[in-house]
């Protein structure tokens, strides 16, 4: 009876571990440089986050900044700030995060999305300012565009010359899934050993 219930434990472990794997793997997560060496004096970059009402359900997760930024409004379905990241969501239409900047520099941060496979699309864009808010730094329109699209994922945009997004390479869990065995089993052939 008790090889019954070890080997019924052991299975549904398995089963745990096979079917939990494909669960926990995170979205990709992009690094976004935008480089503006050629310019001085102070703007503003803008990250708007939006899309149609039938839009699903989406929220848009910056972290890691860096560079010379200085102080920050947040609109809509925002909240957060830099030290601890800053969520965009969908909860209204006009969700934005407008940060000023002291041109001149680089300017790094990390950008990763959590969306619903239903509804329409949503779009991630992120454009630089004069001080007044009135004129395009850098590139006319977005320096940056995220266009997430239900079923087909994430499709990325960037100005060339001043702005460079790249994927965060993430481990593979499979890889992990296959060490986690590994190491499971060897824990195993220890025991009998003693």
């Amino acid at each position: 009876m008790f090889n019954l219930k070890n080997l019924f434990a052991r299975a549904m472990l398995a089963l745990m571990l096979v079917t939990g794997a494909g669960a926990v793997s995170a979205g990709p997560t992009y690094q976004v440089t935008i480089d503006t060496e050629g310019l001085s004096g102070t703007g503003k970059l803008d990250f708007f986050f939006g899309g149609l009402e039938s839009a699903g359900a989406a929220t848009a997760y910056l972290s890691n900044f860096s560079g010379n930024y200085g102080i920050f409004e947040l609109e809509g379905d925002a909240s957060g700030d830099r030290d601890t990241g800053i969520t965009l969501g969908n909860s209204v239409f006009f969700n934005d995060y407008l940060q000023t900047v002291t041109l001149g520099g680089i300017f790094r941060f990390n950008v990763m999305f959590d969306f619903a496979g239903e509804g329409d699309g949503m779009t991630l864009g992120v454009a630089l300012y004069d001080e007044f808010f009135t004129t395009y730094l850098g590139a006319e329109g977005n320096l940056v565009q995220f266009d997430l699209l239900p079923g087909s994922g994430v499709t990325v945009t960037a100005a060339d010359g001043v702005a460079r997004v790249a994927e965060v390479p993430e481990p593979a869990s499979m890889a992990m899934l296959l060490a986690g065995l590994m190491l499971l089993g060897w824990t195993m052939r220890q025991r009998r050993m003693r």
